[in-house]
């Protein structure tokens, strides 16, 4: 068993169970559960820990770091859907749910920063959720917030960009420090050279 995993954990306790909508005995009893197929993991800047077109193999919780998920559109185009840090699982939900027909993944998931972490295999969480009524419950709250998640995105893309830098700064306070203006400016849907524009504009008005 992973106690460094256990011990990292612990740190986040409160704020991912209330997060996923269970209680704090459901997230100890999930991390005790899941903890014997965790694996440690690092990786570089720049590098992937999940890739457009093939199943998702793992799921990868961060113990340091910043990693970003999107997808390419047909032009060619990158799109930021989501940010992961310290304490949070990094990975696209749909994906996971392709991977249990073996379906290729549709995003990636990206180092933005040097990352640390655990890595779990995902059919042996799979397995793991199946027999066990507590995981299928902590599942349940994952998916759940997931789909929170997904809805936030929809209705943010819909606001005027100001809007969108602003509500980016609010869910993910000091990332913007973390990662590069290009990147925010593919989260926020627009072009590097307006993310400069409002940059500009919204130091103007401070």
């Amino acid at each position: 068993m992973s106690n460094a995993f256990l011990e990292h954990r612990a740190k986040y306790r409160e704020v991912v169970s209330r997060r996923y909508g269970v209680t704090p005995e459901l997230y100890d009893e999930a991390t005790r559960l899941l903890a014997p197929l965790t694996r440690p993991f690092s990786v570089r800047k720049g590098e992937y820990l999940q890739r457009i077109g093939t199943p998702v193999q793992h799921v990868h919780w961060l113990h340091s770091g910043v990693a970003r998920t999107g997808f390419i559109t047909e032009t060619g185009n990158e799109v930021t859907l989501h940010f992961q840090t310290d304490g949070e699982a990094a990975g696209a939900h749909d994906d996971l749910l392709r991977a249990r027909d073996a379906e290729p993944a549709l995003n990636f998931v990206i180092a933005e920063t040097a990352v640390h972490g655990f890595r779990l295999d995902w059919l042996e969480v799979l397995n793991t959720y199946r027999g066990n009524t507590l995981l299928r419950d902590y599942y349940l709250g994952a998916t759940q917030r997931a789909i929170i998640e997904q809805s936030r995105r929809l209705y943010l893309n819909a606001s005027p960009a100001q809007g969108r830098l602003h509500a980016f700064r609010r869910e993910y306070p000091g990332l913007e420090q973390r990662v590069s203006q290009k990147v925010v400016a593919s989260f926020l849907g627009i072009t590097p050279q307006y993310m400069s524009q409002l940059l500009r504009q919204d130091g103007s008005k401070a």
